[in-house]
């Protein structure tokens, strides 16, 4: 694999993971205002981003 490649998945990663982060923070913080269709949302973005996550790691370890 390339340096560039490793860079790559190395910036992926880290968005990725800011971006589950940032949704748990903002699902909180709705949650705690009482706005439930906010932190509804937030905990939707929360387990497709999961469930995303695990399919990908289940599909580069078969291939």
């Amino acid at each position: 694999m390339s340096n560039g490649a490793v860079a790559g998945l190395t910036i992926g990663i880290s968005v990725y993971a800011a971006a589950i982060l940032i949704a748990v923070g903002l699902g909180i913080s709705a949650a705690r205002q009482g706005r439930r269709r906010t932190a509804i949302a937030c905990a939707v973005v929360v387990g497709v981003l999961t469930v995303a996550g695990v399919i990908v790691a289940v599909a580069s370890s078969v291939a």
